[in-house]
């Protein structure tokens, strides 16, 4: 038991410089940035320093965020490349990184923007300040006090999460689990060491908050004092004549008050002292008949030295265990001892259970308007009020601050009936009855058989938080969304792997041709994704988790430079034709694929004519302001700029007179409609698109073309161009090189 913690030796008070803090600035104010910049240059909290990264938008800041897993704070302007894109970026965090550890503080220049209560609730916001109020002092104050709220919240993350490893292991080099066990041991081995015939015998007393040494309880007790176990020390003198028992019991005051070991010829005390962890004194009677020899009091006194540290381990490690498994401030078992009870369940029994969260509503704004101890008895009391009501569970535990996990057999899971009927019941607190709201989400184990149980408390979580956004009071997890959700995890898991390489990844290139002659005139570069199985997976279903993720960017970085490595193919086997590829919503508005274009241009000698950016109506509308100047500075530079699945957005007039782009994409929706029985109404806004791209300038061209009836429409109707199944569908490089050479002859 000795070797089980090893304690390093304590270093002098010197300290190097560590690590520094790192804090995200989101802000699309450049001076401001500098501002906070200069400000927290010379700030040194806990002897670390603080390194600022800067981001300029939402969406740099997204792909800061999933890159570097060692961001503490956040400073974050809500109000940059549209009025909520801070929102959106903390949603990100909160429900799709799934970090609820990271400190969020909104500066903002527009206090109006959202209530700061609102917003703190909504939003999981630590703190919401107006630049204006913001002295230098008072931001060094702010971001000490969030370093260290994050710092606390992240040792103990870290703690239970290897606590419960550090105690299982330790406790698996021995099969006593617990002092009385351990003590039991101790006095077996202490019997072989010295020989303590049968007529003698050692008792171990524990001291714990008793004035009267007599009535301190024995906890263990060898040969002849056996039939002492669980009795009081008294139990012990009266089988002593008048003597011997005022000897011992003199070595035994001696031994509590001098906190030492006494080694007399006809007995011997041990004692241990764990006050430190547990608020516990051990002391050792160890009687034998026969007097101790130098020898054996030489190996009786270096045994105890040793085991000193064994009582001490043991009280880490039931300390260690509440640490581990309990949630200190309710006093219930926290999220890992359900997932390690849940772990010991057989297969059966999990199938037959029933996962039932639930969820406190406005615990946030509880604590922040009426604080964090009031928040807690608030959870404490609410948790004892579920457990009251829904009695038959079989296992119960803190699921996070303001969530109470339960799980019941499946045939006695609580009914949406039985619920309806708790949630209008009141709660006593204090002097005042109150009627706390809360929400309840509902899993059968048995819908997530192919899931492990790290996915199913993932799912659960995250199936919960979207009931919150729906504003669901009952949400029965059913198991179509399980498996989505699963599917979900699946593909951003793998997708993280792939982008590693790259190499599953690859392009196919649909032709747009004239429609007169169906000649080449352009590509669009496609993004296609092989897994590792050999299935494809739809774009449909991964690039909006990419987005969603933060790794959008890597995978327009990658569409770049696979689009470029095309060009350049192509223009070795003599075609010069621009192709065009896709940018990500959330990437139109980044400043790094921009420069990566500019940067590809340059190095690789390309015309920027060959290369073509598609963007959608709704991204180019929703984010005008931001993103027409830079695709004004593409455009300048020679880049095409297409605006696809035109029609469908909500372009006003005025933006398209000034919209920043050189071709608009018919979407495919309409020229569809050409074929329906009564096409007027397609035929109109066929007509009139057609109208607006010559009026305004554009280059035009219409997509999902499939048959001799559609093109001969459009044709009639003024379109040149277009591109679609019925000329060429996407091919892969090698076999659109093919199609070239026989479309050439």
């Amino acid at each position: 038991m000795s070797d089980i913690f090893e304690f390093s030796p304590e270093e002098g008070n010197h300290r190097p410089i560590e690590k520094s803090w790192v804090v995200l600035s989101v802000e699309d104010d450049q001076s401001y940035q500098d501002v906070l910049d200069i400000a927290l240059q010379d700030v040194v909290y806990d002897n670390r320093k603080i390194e600022l990264l800067r981001a300029s938008s939402a969406a740099a800041a997204a792909t800061i965020l999933s890159t570097r897993q060692d961001i503490s704070l956040i400073l974050l302007d809500i109000v940059m490349e549209t009025d909520d894109a801070g929102f959106y970026l903390i949603d990100t965090i909160r429900n799709v990184i799934g970090d609820e550890l990271v400190r969020i503080v909104v500066l903002t220049g527009q206090p109006g923007v959202m209530p700061h209560n609102k917003a703190v609730s909504e939003y999981n916001i630590s703190e919401y300040w107006n630049k204006t109020e913001l002295s230098a002092e008072k931001l060094k104050s702010v971001v000490i006090s969030n370093l260290r709220t994050w710092q606390m919240s992240h040792e103990l993350r870290m703690a239970r999460r290897g606590l419960q490893m550090i105690v299982d292991a330790s406790r698996a080099l021995t099969a006593k689990q617990d002092t009385t066990g351990f003590a039991h041991t101790v006095l077996e081995e202490i019997a072989r060491i010295i020989n303590v015939p049968d007529t003698g015998g050692i008792v171990c007393i524990v001291k714990s908050g008793i004035d009267n040494l007599q009535r301190a309880p024995i906890v263990a007790a060898s040969s002849y004092f056996k039939e002492l176990i669980d009795t009081q020390l008294e139990r012990v003198f009266s089988i002593y004549s008048e003597g011997r028992r005022q000897r011992i019991e003199n070595a035994l005051q001696d031994a509590w008050k001098a906190q030492k070991h006494v080694f007399e010829e006809d007995f011997t005390l041990l004692y241990f002292d764990t006050r430190e962890h547990n608020d516990k004194q051990y002391l050792m009677l160890v009687d034998s008949p026969n007097s101790l020899d130098n020898n054996q009091l030489y190996l009786l006194q270096a045994f105890a030295e040793n085991i000193s540290s064994g009582f001490v381990n043991q009280a880490l490690m039931n300390k260690l265990s509440q640490l581990a498994y309990l949630d200190s401030p309710t006093g219930l078992h926290n999220r890992n001892w359900l997932a390690r009870e849940l772990r010991q369940q057989s297969k059966f029994h999990l199938e037959n259970s029933s996962l039932v969260l639930f969820r406190l509503l406005n615990y946030d704004t509880a604590e922040m308007i009426a604080g964090h101890e009031h928040a807690t008895k608030m959870f404490k009391i609410f948790g004892k009020f579920i457990k009251q009501h829904m009695a038959q569970h079989y296992l119960m535990a803190v699921w996070d601050k303001e969530t109470i996990a339960l799980v019941f057999p499946l045939d006695k899971k609580p009914t949406n009936d039985d619920i309806d009927v708790i949630q209008t019941k009141t709660i006593e607190m204090g002097e005042l009855d109150i009627q706390l709201q809360f929400q309840v989400g509902i899993l059968d184990l048995k819908d997530t058989r192919s899931l492990n149980l790290s996915e199913i408390l993932v799912l659960a979580d995250t199936a919960l938080g979207k009931a919150r956004k729906l504003g669901l009071k009952i949400y029965n997890f059913d198991y179509d969304l399980i498996q989505r959700l699963s599917s979900r995890m699946r593909i951003l898991t793998a997708l993280k792997a792939s982008l590693v390489t790259r190499d599953e990844f690859f392009l196919v290139l649909q032709p747009k041709v004239e429609l007169a002659t169906a000649k080449p005139v352009g590509f669009e570069a496609l993004l296609r994704w092989k897994m590792k199985d050999g299935s494809l997976c739809p774009p449909s279903d991964f690039v909006p988790i990419a987005e969603a993720s933060g790794l959008s960017l890597e995978l327009s970085e990658m569409v770049l430079a696979k689009t470029i490595e095309v060009i350049q193919r192509l223009r070795r086997k003599g075609y010069t034709l621009p192709v065009s590829f896709n940018l990500a919503n959330s990437d139109v508005v980044s400043p790094i694929i921009f420069k990566e274009i500019y940067r590809s241009i340059d190095e690789h000698d390309i015309d920027a004519a060959l290369i073509e950016v598609e963007i959608t109506e709704t991204q180019a509308t929703e984010d005008y302001a931001v993103i027409n100047p830079i695709l004004r500075t593409l455009i300048d530079k020679g880049v095409s700029i297409s605006i696809d699945d035109f029609g469908t957005g909500y372009s006003s007039l005025t933006q398209l007179a000034e919209l920043a782009a050189t071709t608009i994409k018919l979407d495919q929706k309409f020229v569809n409609d050409l074929s329906v029985k009564s096409n007027d109404k397609a035929l109109h806004i066929v007509q009139m698109i057609a109208r607006l791209s010559e009026r305004f300038g554009f280059n035009l061209i219409a997509e999902g073309v499939e048959t001799e009836e559609q093109r001969q429409l459009l044709l009639e109707n003024g379109y040149e161009y277009a591109q679609g199944y019925y000329f060429a569908k996407p091919m892969p490089l090698d076999e659109l090189l093919v199609w070239l050479n026989s479309s050439a002859t």
